[in-house]
């Protein structure tokens, strides 16, 4: 009898060491299908931050009749827009692997690195959200105090937001530093 017992034991033990095992493997699954959408995110957010900084900066201080500017470029606006809701898109759908994998049976440490990691993606997509609109005002003001309030509202909140990703951009990747074994980026 008491062999039986320890018998049961060892399989019920092992059982649930396949079972974390296979928790973090899924985990880890969820993890590589987020790091893939991230991929395609960045290469979308570059596009867009590199056509909204030649629509908003050097090249409209140059202009010399804004809505003659805004007429030439509006598809070019309109690109921004489309690539920024894209990528909000994908972030998204990164986002809530990271989220899917962190509500896994998985070690302390890596459920703490993958919420930090929604977190920050979170920020992110806070950030990007804000682009849209600071797009379409500069599209449909004709008030140069209004433009100025908006943009400057804009680059003060985009700041703030891309800080505190960044921020925890750099805690996701402390933990990970201090924890090889269990977290594998």
């Amino acid at each position: 009898m008491k062999n039986n017992i320890w018998l049961v034991l060892l399989l019920v033990s092992f059982g649930l060491a396949c079972n974390l095992g296979g928790q973090t493997d899924e985990a880890n699954k969820l993890v590589d299908e987020a790091n893939v959408l991230i991929q395609q995110s960045s290469e979308l957010e570059t596009k867009s931050s590199a056509l909204f900084t030649e629509l908003l900066g050097d090249n409209l201080t140059k202009a010399k009749d804004l809505e003659a500017y805004k007429k030439v470029n509006k598809s070019k606006f309109d690109e921004v827009i489309s690539l920024t809701e894209q990528n909000i898109k994908l972030t998204t759908e990164a986002t809530d692997k990271f989220e899917q994998a962190s509500k896994l049976e998985v070690d302390d440490k890596f459920k703490e690195y993958l919420s930090v990691k929604v977190q920050g993606f979170r920020k992110r997509i806070e950030a990007e959200k804000l682009v849209a609109p600071i797009c379409k005002l500069f599209l449909e003001t004709k008030d140069t105090d209004t433009w100025n309030k908006g943009i400057a509202d804009f680059n003060t909140k985009n700041a703030e937001l891309i800080k505190e990703a960044e921020d925890l951009s750099k805690k996701a990747d402390q933990i990970s530093k201090d924890n090889p074994t269990i977290i594998k980026d």
